[in-house]
């Protein structure tokens, strides 16, 4: 709570600062777009904006040979946020700031210089992953990300990126750079590795609308089909946590290997999301011995994969379903899960407001099977 107060007065008196020394131009205020405000010589421009996202979970254990059957329920607030971004002195220079209410830090802490088709980003943020990673929370297509994502994304890190847009005919690509520490933006500390990220996409018909690459479902409903590819892969050297920027601090050090892609398809309101990695420990060794030499933990390795698809009919109402599973190597330590999935969303005002409920049978292999069962509730303003 204390670092939050801080991170408020803090906020609180830069935003007053500018507004004292520059008259406001423009002030304006709307559902999903947030406060807004430049000053008179366009020096100086602020977007604030707070979501939530309300849930009530339900979990439903199978009983089986591993044990009875059990119920359990959570009423809970999953995410709560707020975010600042602008631009100062020129539109060129430009900061995004990302609060978590709910989990009590900060999340993304940017700097952006923006020149034509060039961007270069230096501070905290996401790296250039997987596309369900990349989409933000708010903007998802169910309820909750995969647990093909919970498993083998980048996530978020801190360090430089350096991302570039071309075209070659009609197509537009992107290549996408980053360097940073490999410690993720929790539980890191000093360490003698590093990581680099490196990520492809190309989208053969052009850009999406909206910015739709990176927003799920076809709120858009998309004349033309569009279609966005992408590849990436990330080395990160010396990684203390079992899935590298992610996981538990498991008191070794290692160099894993992550390669992934992803495909996104949208047209008249249906859209189709495929993405698939594998992560490696380079030198084949995923273990951690104790000082006498027993094994005491492994890390990550594995691979999985995520396939969901939607339609969105002309009310607003989408019915979605998905596919995802992971398959780790070592699975004496890390369990072997697959997710069927089906969705039913209500969109208000888009992703802005909406209504969404999921049920979810999860296979696990040498484990008791599951019905989870989620309602959420997301606002943004």
């Amino acid at each position: 709570m204390k670092r939050f107060l801080l991170f408020s007065a803090l906020i609180t008196l830069v935003c007053t600062a500018n507004i004292e020394a520059q008259k406001i131009e423009e002030l304006t205020a709307q559902v999903g777009k947030g406060i807004q405000f430049k000053t008179k010589d366009d020096l100086f421009y602020l977007k604030f904006r707070t979501r939530i996202q309300t849930r009530w979970d339900f979990e439903n254990t199978l009983s089986d040979q591993y044990g009875p059957s059990e119920f359990e329920n959570k009423a809970w607030v999953k995410r709560a946020r707020l975010k600042f971004d602008g631009y100062f002195l020129n539109k060129s220079l430009v900061y995004k700031i990302e609060y978590d209410l709910a989990g009590g830090y900060v999340r993304d802490a940017i700097f952006k210089y923006k020149k034509n088709n060039i961007e270069l980003w230096f501070g905290q943020g996401k790296l250039p992953g997987n596309r369900e990673r990349v989409v933000s929370s708010g903007n998802l297509q169910l309820v909750d990300r995969s647990i093909f994502n919970k498993n083998y994304t980048l996530d978020r890190d801190a360090g430089i990126q350096f991302h570039h847009k071309f075209n070659i005919g009609k197509a537009v690509v992107y290549d996408r750079w980053a360097v940073s520490s490999g410690n993720g933006i929790k539980d890191n500390s000093m360490a003698p590795g590093m990581s680099y990220t490196g990520k492809l996409e190309v989208m053969p018909f052009g850009e999406f609308s909206s910015k739709g690459a990176y927003v799920s479902a076809d709120l858009k409903r998309e004349e033309k089909a569009k279609l966005a590819i992408a590849a990436y892969t990330n080395f990160n050297t010396d990684a203390y946590k079992d899935r590298g920027q992610l996981g538990d601090v498991i008191g070794g050090e290692a160099d894993l290997l992550n390669i992934g892609g992803d495909l996104l398809l949208k047209y008249r309101g249906y859209s189709l999301m495929v993405e698939a990695a594998n992560r490696s420990v380079t030198d084949g060794n995923e273990f951690v011995y104790d000082e006498v030499g027993d094994i005491e933990y492994a890390y990550y390795s594995g691979y999985g994969a995520n396939v969901q698809t939607g339609y969105l009919f002309k009310n607003n109402w989408e019915l979605s379903g998905r596919y995802a599973f992971t398959k780790p190597k070592e699975t004496a330590f890390h369990s072997e899960i697959t997710d069927y999935t089906v969705c039913v969303s209500k969109y208000i005002i888009g992703h802005k407001f909406k209504f969404q409920g999921d049920v979810t049978f999860r296979d696990k292999v040498g484990g008791q099977d599951k019905v989870i069962t989620r309602f959420q509730m997301e606002f943004q303003f």
